[in-house]
């Protein structure tokens, strides 16, 4: 747990041990000594769908380490669910472990299901309902500052409202004050990630390189603002209804959790709760922008639904057509786009042997985009979310919050923020998206790449 373990000193150490290869699997071809790792940094995703077209499990070289990546619903299942006891998060994550620590994203084993069993009050159905009026408080203090003509980034917008909520449900307090350097530590820890993951050279993180210097900036911001929440959560030692809450009286093996621990949990829940929520609801927008008779349809739901009233947690069964909008812009655009994994021993998939130590990526977008999965793929049909057509397919083809013994625990709390969240700003205005193509920019999740601009039309 503590920062000097040999993950925060050298994130990197795992990832660059030679790796056997798996001689059945076709491969991209890549360049000698580096294989595909300069592709791999001029595009990530581009790089990604072209080993796709490969085969369904495919591989390409980042210099000696092969990654194995998985575009096909059916082996990710086995990965996943299946024989995921065979399997643990792969190497590259250790990348983040400076930022989220120990939390249970990066967690293993038995310490993954004791912090799992840890945080489950907190995303308990009684919990969730109690959050919804948080959710649409800070949906409409953010409108509030909106101004007709007012031309702005949405996506920068729904960040600092995400946030907010994050703040209100993960610490009960106001947290819109440290908006711009949460932005900002994020912003830089994920850049770092990427940078280090396809670096050439890698050396431990206790030297001074750039990307390690950017990680460590990284930290000191986030942790500013999350030891100084903790300390003022364990000043207040009652239960608000917040996350934190539930984590300062939590009892790890009959004794509460030590501030690094706790700080670890908060840490990654304000990754997953705060940025996979905002690039949702900006991913929703642009295609709402890029469909308006989806966007009447939706408006005219939730003026059905609500007239003018506050929405609650008890209407989203009614709103079931503003779910499946979302549900499809998370289709084509999942936050968490793929995720990796570790073969603890010799694995048999799709026919191929995966050596043990071989790191297997599953494709999420990619098996999103699947024509044989999802007729004409890259139309948004928010039909396809609908029950009937979730019942014809199998469960498995959609993956927006992974599978199996990881699948995301807070899956309700994000769909829940964002179905508010886009009911309250549908109906209290109106929303031009202003660029016709936004190009995806692939960090830890998935961004719209330069941001989302907008024009307010109504407010």
């Amino acid at each position: 747990m503590a920062t000097t373990s040999s993950a925060h000193r050298n994130p990197a150490s795992r990832l660059r041990a030679p790796a056997e290869r798996s001689r059945s699997v076709p491969n991209l071809p890549g360049l000698p000594l580096i294989g595909n790792l300069l592709d791999f940094r001029k595009d990530r995703l581009g790089m990604i769908d072209r080993v796709a077209k490969v085969g369904p499990v495919a591989r390409f070289d980042m210099a000696h380490i092969p990654v194995y990546v998985v575009t096909d619903a059916d082996l990710a299942h086995q990965i996943l669910v299946d024989d995921a006891a065979k399997f643990k998060k792969s190497a590259g994550l250790q990348f983040l472990m400076p930022m989220l620590g120990d939390g249970l994203l990066t967690a293993e084993g038995e310490t993954h299901k004791r912090h799992r069993k840890l945080l489950a009050p907190a995303f308990a159905p009684k919990r969730l309902a109690a959050y919804a009026d948080v959710m649409v408080d800070e949906t409409l203090v953010q409108l509030s500052h909106w101004r007709r003509g007012q031309t702005f980034d949405l996506a920068e917008e729904l960040m600092a409202m995400t946030l907010a909520i994050a703040g209100r449900t993960l610490f009960g307090v106001d947290v819109r004050r440290d908006a711009a350097t949460v932005a900002e530590g994020l912003e830089l820890g994920m850049h770092a990630v990427v940078d280090s993951f396809s670096s050439f050279l890698q050396l431990g993180y206790e030297w001074p390189l750039p990307r390690h210097l950017k990680m460590r900036k990284a930290v000191r911001l986030l942790d500013d603002v999350v030891y100084r929440l903790i300390a003022e959560g364990r000043a207040r030692g009652t239960d608000r209804g917040d996350v934190l809450s539930v984590l300062l009286m939590a009892r790890d093996e009959d004794t509460s959790l030590s501030n690094r621990q706790v700080r670890d949990e908060v840490m990654t829940l304000l990754l997953a709760g705060h940025e996979t929520t905002a690039n949702t609801l900006s991913w929703t927008w642009y295609e709402l922008g890029r469909n308006p008779q989806v966007l009447a349809r939706v408006e005219e739901e939730v003026s059905k639904v609500l007239g003018g009233r506050r929405i609650t947690a008890a209407d989203l069964p009614n709103l079931p057509y503003s779910l499946a909008v979302i549900e499809e812009a998370m289709r084509l655009h999942p936050p968490a786009y793929n995720t990796g994994r570790e073969a603890l021993e010799d694995v048999t998939i799709g026919g191929h042997r995966l050596p043990v130590k071989s790191t297997a990526l599953i494709n999420i977008r990619g098996i999103h985009r699947r024509a044989d999965y999802f007729p004409d793929p890259l139309a948004f049909q928010p039909e396809r979310m609908f029950a009937e057509a979730k019942k014809a397919r199998p469960r498995h083809h959609y993956l927006p919050f992974g599978a199996g013994p990881r699948v995301c625990i807070g899956s309700h709390f994000a769909l829940m923020e964002a179905q508010l969240a886009l009911a309250t700003m549908v109906q209290h205005a109106s929303v031009k998206i202003l660029a016709s193509t936004i190009e995806p920019e692939p960090l830890v999740t998935l961004r719209p790449r330069g941001g989302l601009p907008a024009r307010v039309e109504r407010c």
